[in-house]
């Protein structure tokens, strides 16, 4: 395992990173740190909690010089709560370093106090999209001419969430500057900045193959339509996990089920993305300060919010895009420790659990019964015929039966032409059977989850 000493950073950067017991590297900082000091432009793909904000901290730090009152680097995050995290680890290290001036601009901190701060010149700014463009471009307080390294983190969900354009006008308008993209995935319009900007020998992909830690152990739980409010709360007496993150896919679900939890006198945090900034703020304040046991989030926590010593990560569904099973799962089995993910699944949502199956994950299979989490022996579902006239056993008993039935012992006029005729009215009733009966089970399914809900 390489060493910060390693590499050609300055005394008093080695010393403020020994002082925070920064000494051994992660696998993406040894991979991508020599090749940022070169001043390589670098695409980085790496997983969740790998390490990778010091992996573009250290460089700028060792590049930043404290006597030009210009900003000389800029990291753009997608949300307040990423950007703040970024910050703080920043101020961590520049307490034991240099005088730096690092701005935070996110929302929930006034725009004039930015502008006023933006006016004495910081060295390193990092920004949300949304207000680095109101505050720095818009009123031009802040110049690119100066900036020698940018940083995309999470470039993935700034591209989700629409800051294309913005980001490209940025790039576009940089005077030879460094450019480093840190994503957990590539999706397609990344591969705009990464041919027009990066290039493609410059991608550097960390653990190709592993979207989450080779340290996260994966559990799948069939509550076969039971409620999973009810089957939470016996999750947590039955794990009694020291800290557990617990992932829905809607505000509502989130709120129902915190609300669910705390009737029930358990300790419990909550997060989603409809929190005013204080209340946020507060929350995680309160969440590091290990006040709850466990913590009730939308996916909002599953990227970008440092949340330290999950023993145990649970999602009471699987998400709408099922790369976020793979964030969820990632904020356990973080730094060399070892974590547990669980998702409860149906019969309906078991499709997705193949899904992620083929996507490298091996699930260790539990059944809730009662009240108890027992292990479950899975039978595979057959592979289903593609075609939709598929001729299975009962179908091919009843064109046997129609023939026969069309039977003669002399060829008349007609006779195939009939035979056909039955035969075909015989599939198109078969057809409309088995759609008969698809739409039953849907109806079924639509009420059993509708008496579970309730």
């Amino acid at each position: 395992m390489s060493k910060f000493t390693q590499y050609a950073l300055s005394e008093g950067l080695i010393e403020a990173l020994t002082s925070l017991k920064y000494i051994d590297m992660t696998p993406v900082q040894e991979a991508v740190i020599p090749q940022i000091l070169k001043g390589e432009s670098l695409l980085v793909r790496s997983q969740t909690g790998s390490g990778k904000t010091h992996a573009f901290l250290v460089p700028i730090f060792q590049k930043l010089n404290e006597n030009e009152n210009k900003v000389q680097a800029i990291i753009i995050a997608p949300t307040r709560e990423l950007a703040k995290q970024i910050y703080d680890f920043a101020v961590e290290i520049n307490k034991n370093y240099k005088n730096l001036r690092i701005l935070l601009l996110a929302g929930g901190l006034e725009k004039s106090r930015n502008s006023e701060r933006l006016a004495l010149g910081p060295q390193l700014v990092i920004a949300t999209p949304g207000r680095l463009k109101d505050v720095g471009f818009i009123n031009s307080v802040i110049s690119l001419e100066t900036v020698h390294t940018i940083v995309l983190d999470e470039a993935d969900m700034l591209m989700d969430q629409g800051f294309f354009e913005m980001v490209s006008e940025i790039l576009v308008s940089l005077k030879s500057a460094q450019i480093l993209v840190f994503s957990a995935t590539i999706p397609v319009k990344l591969n705009h900045i990464i041919e027009k900007f990066v290039g493609k020998s410059n991608v550097v992909n960390i653990d190709k193959e592993q979207k989450t830690s080779g340290q996260v152990s994966h559990y799948a739980i069939d509550i076969h339509h039971k409620s999973y409010l009810e089957a939470t709360a016996d999750f947590i007496n039955w794990k009694k996990p020291y800290f557990l993150l617990i992932f829905a896919s809607s505000k509502k679900e989130v709120i129902e089920l915190y609300q669910y939890l705390v009737e029930r006198k358990f300790k419990v945090g909550l997060i989603h993305g409809d929190l005013q900034s204080r209340e946020r703020k507060s929350m995680l304040k309160r969440i590091k300060n290990d006040e709850f046991p466990i913590v009730v989030a939308s996916d909002i926590a599953a990227r970008g919010m440092d949340i330290s010593n999950i023993s145990e990560v649970l999602s009471i569904n699987l998400p709408n895009d099922l790369d976020y099973y793979f964030h969820r799962a990632g904020r356990t089995g973080r730094y060399d420790k070892s974590g547990d993910s669980y998702v409860f699944y149906d019969h309906d949502s078991f499709p997705e659990i193949e899904k992620l199956e083929q996507h490298g994950i091996s699930f260790d299979f539990l059944q809730y019964r009662g009240n108890e989490f027992i292990e479950k022996e899975l039978k595979r579902r057959s592979a289903r015929p593609n075609s939709v006239d598929r001729i299975d056993d009962e179908l091919r008993a009843k064109i046997t039966f129609v023939k026969r039935q069309n039977q003669t012992d002399k060829v008349k006029p007609g006779y195939k032409r009939k035979v056909q005729k039955a035969v075909a009215t015989v599939k198109r009733k078969y057809r409309r059977k088995l759609i008969n009966d698809k739409v039953m089970e849907t109806v079924r399914n639509v009420k059993r989850k509708e008496a579970r809900d309730e």
